[in-house]
């Protein structure tokens, strides 16, 4: 047996979730992934995988999940890592406004100026776009 036989088929869940966190349909709202990553919905992320086009080793790897569990583990997984990723999106102007204000020069009696308060970050906002929709 070949090694990536036996890791395509041992982990097939892992090696799925992997392919999944490069494809941009994730990335998109208008993207399945993203979609099925929203709604975790194990259905329409298998309905993905099983359409796309190009990728045989893909398709061969999702035939090994017949179960529809594994299917929903995989669009929970995804929707915690795209948790974590807004949160470090909304997360990084902070920490850019945080370390401007350090860097920020004493004015001209010693004093720091007031320092003005961060952009508000709408936190149901798409995270690529910053579109409410």
């Amino acid at each position: 047996m070949q090694i990536s036989t036996w890791v395509t088929e041992q982990y097939a869940e892992t090696y799925l979730l992997t392919w999944l966190l490069s494809q941009w349909e994730l990335w998109w709202c208008e993207g399945e992934v993203y979609q099925a990553t929203l709604l975790t919905d194990g259905d329409r992320l298998q309905a993905f995988v099983q359409n796309s086009e190009g990728d045989e080793l893909i398709k061969q790897v999702a035939q090994n999940l017949t179960e529809k569990a594994s299917w929903d583990r995989m669009a929970t997984s995804l929707n915690r890592i795209f948790q974590i990723y807004r949160q470090e999106l909304i997360h990084l102007p902070v920490l850019r406004y945080q370390q401007e204000s350090k860097v920020e020069k004493h004015s001209k009696n010693g004093k720091t100026p007031a320092l003005l308060q961060p952009e508000f970050i709408n936190p149901y906002a798409d995270s690529v776009t910053g579109l409410n929709d």
